[in-house]
């Protein structure tokens, strides 16, 4: 059987590395209690209004005639100097209007704020002010907030949330939002928490002070990609990340999700076999997957309920039946690939997790999906003798494609806590698992 073969692969890959303590280990026991964050109540706020992004509605202790938000110099080099919002006439009351205009004009700053998250490449912006013929250039977040204090209207406080780095939404309460409180405005932000292995993303409930300061009261993961290797994801499967009050929520949700996309991808597999041929045989074998993968999602979506997960119905456009070698691809890719690695994947947590309920979960879910892979190599082989040999070529690129693409998950690893308590691989560990998948791969086609 596969999961014979794969087993070897785990006791190789998973001893004395970085992938978790094992059930024996020094490990804490989470047992059966819920672990997980907070549910940030967002029904006391209001969603920031987009017509309120600009500088209009900034109200400085100072009056001045004309305000404009521009672009500095870049980090990638850019001269800056484009105008994104402004507020007011330029030179409307100076009594050297020319001098005025020439200094509005060619003010610049060689440094600049932030606004909102930054990853790579970050925007860096200044303000230009004017009253009569005063032009003045600020250009860093103390500058700004001692310009704004007290901060006293929602604007100036989702300014500053995002010159500390956050993004605040328009129109949209589960990314952005404000109330007024005491002593200033609580503000709703998001911003990235982790950007591989999971790429995670977290709404903040933020205390702006009436003098600038932003503090993190509490913080919801809303979103967050794994890049695990669970189930066989349908084509047409609408991207939907976990979301959840604590890293590992979000993460088993994703799975949850998965695993029901997973069931509607069997529907459709034995849907196609049937109409291009397939054995019963065949076809009773992606019956039974289907039914484990009903049990599969049901079981998962109570643990990423146990950890604050909020788990949702996966989304799949419908698609016409599709060719035996279009099958094939799929079925190499989904099938061959990243579900014959998520069985081992699935055997690491089983061994190595620290909370006792996902080992006993992955148990099972690992034994089962082995199965499944076993039924994806049948499929291969049925479907191998009856394409050509151009055909087969592309269902190999296919292969190696997603082989590539498990090695590059594997190589970023995993956060800490899935690491522990979910006994996913770390980045040593999974690196050297994905070695040793890739170089079994012709006997597991055997």
């Amino acid at each position: 059987m596969l999961s014979l073969s794969l087993a070897p692969l785990v006791g190789a890959c998973g001893e004395g590395g970085d992938g978790g303590v094992g059930p024996g280990g020094t490990g804490t026991e989470t047992g059966g209690t819920e672990t997980g964050g907070t549910q940030i109540d967002t029904a006391t706020f209001e969603a920031f209004p987009c017509a309120s992004e600009g500088v209009a509605e900034l109200a400085p202790a100072e009056a001045w005639e004309y305000i404009s938000l521009r672009r500095a110099a870049d980090d990638a080099g850019g001269a800056g100097g484009e105008e994104v919002a402004s507020s007011g006439v330029p030179c409307a009351t100076a009594t050297d209007v020319e001098a005025c205009e020439q200094a509005v004009q060619e003010a610049s700053a060689t440094n600049g704020f932030q606004l909102g998250e930054c990853t790579e490449i970050c925007d860096r912006f200044m303000l230009v002010l004017n009253r009569g013929d005063e032009v003045s250039v600020l250009s860093s977040v103390d500058a700004v907030k001692a310009w704004l204090a007290p901060v006293d209207t929602p604007s100036e406080a989702v300014m500053v949330a995002k010159m500390d780095g956050y993004s605040v939404s328009c129109d949209a309460l589960d990314r952005g939002g404000f109330k007024e409180v005491s002593g200033g405005y609580e503000v709703l932000g998001t911003r990235y928490t982790s950007l591989c292995a999971p790429v995670e993303r977290a709404l903040f409930r933020l205390n702006v002070s009436a003098e600038g300061e932003v503090e993190e009261l509490e913080s919801q993961v809303i979103s967050s990609e794994s890049g695990v290797c669970i189930g066989r994801r349908p084509a047409g499967l609408a991207e939907e990340r976990g979301r959840g009050s604590s890293r590992l929520g979000a993460y088993f949700a994703e799975v949850a999700q998965l695993e029901a996309a997973s069931v509607h991808a069997f529907a459709v597999l034995r849907e196609e076999l049937s109409l291009h041929g397939a054995p019963q045989a065949l076809l009773d074998q992606v019956d039974a997957a289907r039914e484990d993968e009903v049990r599969h999602a049901r079981i998962m979506k109570r643990v990423a309920t146990r950890f604050g997960g909020v788990v949702r119905d996966p989304v799949v456009a419908p698609r016409a039946p599709r060719s035996l070698e279009e099958v094939a691809i799929e079925n190499a890719a989904e099938g061959c690939v990243r579900e014959t690695y998520g069985a081992l994947v699935g055997m690491h947590q089983a061994r190595f997790a620290q909370d006792r309920v996902v080992r006993g979960v992955m148990r099972q879910v690992a034994r089962d999906e082995a199965a499944h892979a076993s039924l994806a190599w049948a499929v291969d082989a049925w479907v191998r003798s009856r394409l050509s040999p151009e055909a087969l070529a592309r269902v190999e690129a296919a292969r190696q494609q997603a082989l590539a693409e498990v090695a590059d998950e594997a190589r970023a690893g995993y956060a800490e806590d899935l690491c522990a308590v979910a006994g996913m691989p770390g980045a040593e560990v999974g690196q050297r698992m994905a070695q040793a998948f890739a170089q079994a791969m012709p006997a597991l086609a055997a």
